[in-house]
C-alpha cells in the first residue's frame, strides 16, 4: 500500500499538485507531503509555504523541509532528487547528503537546528 503525490503543468491551469492517499482519493492541493518524515514538518511547511513563490524560493522551500525530514526520520532518505515541472519543461537537480541545508558540509552529520 502506498499514497502518491502526482504534479503537473499545463497551459489552463499551469502548475498543479494532487495527493493520492490510501483511500483513494485524488485531491488538488497547494502542496502535499507525505512519507515517514511527513510527519515532523507539517508545522514547518504550513508555516513557510505561500504561494506565488519563485522556482528558487521553492526550491529553497523544499530542500529546507526535505532535510528537517530526514534529520528527524531515521527512514528518510540521504539524499535529494528535485523534480520541477513548469511551462519551460521537466528540470531535475540533485543534492547529495553532505549539502544538504541541516547537515554538516565536512562530516555529513545533522547540525542543531533551532527557530
Amino acid at each position: 500500500m502506498a499514497s502518491i503525490i502526482c504534479a503537473g503543468w499545463d497551459e489552463v491551469d499551469g502548475g498543479s499538485v494532487y495527493s493520492v492517499p490510501l483511500g483513494g482519493a485524488k485531491v488538488k492541493q497547494s502542496f502535499t507531503i507525505g512519507g515517514s518524515g511527513s510527519s515532523y514538518i507539517y508545522g514547518f511547511c504550513d508555516s513557510n509555504y505561500r504561494p506565488g513563490m519563485t522556482k528558487e524560493e521553492c526550491h529553497k522551500f523544499v530542500k529546507n523541509a526535505l532535510s528537517l525530514a530526514m534529520y528527524r526520520d531515521g527512514s528518510s532518505g540521504g539524499v535529494m532528487r528535485l523534480v520541477t515541472i513548469d511551462k519551460d519543461g521537466v528540470s531535475r537537480d540533485f543534492v547529495a547528503g553532505n549539502k544538504l541545508p541541516y547537515m554538516d558540509n565536512e562530516s555529513g552529520l545533522p547540525v542543531s537546528v533551532s527557530a
